[in-house]
């Protein structure tokens, strides 16, 4: 094991407050931006740790957080910490027996919430299971075993001078161990119930310390935004990253303001999921649909070279012309500052990936899993590879098993899952290599490349086997298409849900956003035939098995609330399958009206 700059996550934080170029950070609150400087940041760190100890937190709980991302919630993180007890982060979408059995495996004792009216009802009414129910919201009533956070923090500040009381911190995270657990995250998983992952400080701390070399930050310069929820272990290691480095950082309160919020503070570094940059590709595009004249040729013409140039070689002459003409402009319109853009937890489209990087946005593509804390491999400045994910972290050892199956081994892989010795000798293999279950490839340079997933291939009724990820990101690279699931077990062909992307085909059919209708747009001959011609192309790549027989286009909003996104904003697979039950077996009926061209 190599040595380690911290022995927690706790001592990290508190190192950062004593820096005296530290800038603190930023919480959005409606259309303004609170300050909390380093000293606060500490004071109220410490306020609610004592808070806690005082309310009977002892070493081995849990306490679990349902609230959208926000300096509160780091701060309960280390508070947290300091108590020697682990944070459970839990997601508001989840459903009341996932709730209850996640709470109950990790003996969670306090909830931190938002506010008790964005629980569900059925939540709510396991709320008197716990010891205290911490809100946020000063502004809605509290439940029955409620405390304001507010309150906690005057609580702990009563006896935060006592000297008893600064002894008590420095001793408890002074005891804090690199091989303790600071957090219990549960993966949900297509079946079965939920897997707690067990992270301690050590496979963080390994995690953030190795990224150092990749993306080295400036502490007088750089400034992060975080706009992804950082209950996903992507979006907080990330945190912890920017806490190493000693950067300002943004908590946006939703990722559907991010364009808004770049132009606004102008970060250098933000941490991304595909889909908020498919978000940035169309806005930066759009004024191409906009412009007229020889203005408009000018754009569109700069909009394709951007499209089809190699970004890893020389730019030619003409990239560079428009760079000064178009690009520039582009990278305004979100901020003009950007030094990195990271993105994980789903393939990024190629196509787009290529365009970002061809106007000078610096998107760097890794690849990662939860069990790894996250990250397993790193596109970077100077050493990418655009359509893999990056070479390996150099303090991983990283191979290709049976079935293409990527194993990885190293200090920031978890140890097992919490309660399931069942699960954890399947979980590695003799020589102590995590199963990914991702399938990939290692080229002669060292970069990994994806090509599917073991635990979601799909076998049709014929017993041939079909890789949907693949699939459906090839379908998604069409601009009228948001998502794709494609739809296989157990059927005697392989079929597809096709999500309509509203500003694609608003700028398919030309028609001005105040005049455009989803209602309409489905049913446009228009969409229908590209969508169809595009499909009829992918099967040609396809073995006869794999290729798309039937699909049918869906009009509805796909949300995280909704149930059928996970928090990173990929797909949920058995979700949808339910949900549109009715249109999948229509597929599989009479004969359909869509047949992929070929």
């Amino acid at each position: 094991m190599e040595p380690l700059q911290f022995t927690s996550l706790a001592s990290m934080f508190f190192t950062n407050c004593d820096r005296s170029d530290f800038g603190g950070w930023f919480q959005r609150n409606g259309d303004q931006w609170v300050h909390f400087s380093r000293s606060k940041l500490r004071r109220d760190a410490t306020a609610i740790a004592l808070a806690l100890r005082d309310r009977g937190i002892i070493a081995g709980e849990s306490i679990g957080i349902i609230a959208p991302s926000s300096v509160y919630w780091l701060l309960a993180d280390i508070a947290t910490q300091i108590n020697h007890a682990m944070v459970v982060p839990l997601f508001p979408n989840i459903s009341s027996e996932n709730f209850q059995f996640q709470c109950d495996d990790a003996n969670v004792q306090v909830l931190i919430i938002e506010n008790i009216a964005q629980l569900d009802a059925p939540l709510q009414a396991l709320l008197p299971r716990f010891k205290a129910i911490i809100q946020l919201d000063t502004g809605t009533e509290l439940p029955p075993n409620g405390v304001y956070w507010d309150t906690l923090i005057m609580d702990g500040l009563k006896v935060i001078d006592k000297p008893e009381s600064a002894l008590w911190i420095k001793t408890q995270v002074f005891s804090i161990a690199p091989d303790d657990l600071f957090s219990i995250i549960y993966t949900s998983g297509s079946t079965g119930r939920p897997k707690g992952v067990e992270l301690t400080h050590r496979n963080m701390l390994s995690q953030i310390q190795n990224i150092l070399p990749l993306f080295p930050l400036n502490r007088k310069k750089d400034v992060a935004l975080t706009i992804l929820p950082v209950a996903h272990v992507f979006e907080r290691m990330a945190v912890y990253y920017y806490i190493l480095n000693g950067i300002p950082i943004y908590f946006a309160d939703s990722p559907k303001n991010a364009a808004v919020l770049m132009k606004e503070i102008r970060p250098t570094v933000m941490i991304v999921v595909p889909r908020i940059l498919e978000r940035v590709y169309e806005s930066i595009t759009i004024a191409a649909d906009k412009s007229r004249g020889p203005k408009s040729w000018i754009i569109k013409r700069a909009v394709k070279i951007a499209k089809i140039e190699n970004p890893e070689k020389r730019p030619s002459l003409l990239r560079r012309f428009y760079d000064r003409l178009v690009y520039k402009r582009m990278r305004d319109a979100i901020g003009g500052n950007f030094r990195m853009i990271i993105s994980g937890s789903s393939a990024l489209n190629k196509s787009i990936s290529r365009f970002l990087l061809n106007v000078g946005l610096p998107v760097y593509e890794g690849y990662g899993l939860t069990e790894c804390s996250p990250v397993v491999s790193a596109n970077c400045e100077n050493n990418q590879s655009v359509g893999s994910v990056g070479k390996p972290l150099d303090h991983l050892s990283v191979k290709i098993g049976e079935n293409n199956e990527i194993l990885v081994k190293g200090d920031s892989v978890f140890a097992g899952y919490h309660n399931r010795p069942d699960l954890n000798s399947e979980a590695f293999t003799p020589d102590g290599y995590f199963r990914t279950g991702d399938q990939g490839f290692i080229d002669d340079n060292g970069f990994l490349s994806l090509t599917g997933r073991l635990k979601e291939l799909l076998k049709t009724s014929t017993g041939k086997y079909v890789s949907p990820n693949p699939i459906e990101l090839e379908i998604s690279r069409h601009p009228v298409v948001e998502q794709a699931l494609v739809i296989a077990n157990d059927r005697k062909f392989v079929s597809a849900l096709v999500f309509l992307n509203p500003e694609g085909a608003r700028r398919l059919l030309r028609v001005h956003k105040e005049d455009f209708e989803i209602e309409k747009a489905m049913q446009s001959d228009r969409i229908r035939e590209a969508i169809n011609r595009h499909i009829g192309k992918i099967n040609k790549k396809l073995n006869h098995w794999e290729q798309i027989r039937r699909w049918t286009l869906i009009g509805d909003e796909l949300t995280i609330e909704s149930g059928l996104l996970t928090p990173t904003l990929k797909i949920r697979r058995k979700a949808t399958e339910t949900r549109y039950a009715e249109q999948i077996e229509e597929m599989y009926g009479q004969p359909h009206e869509q047949e992929p061209q070929s």
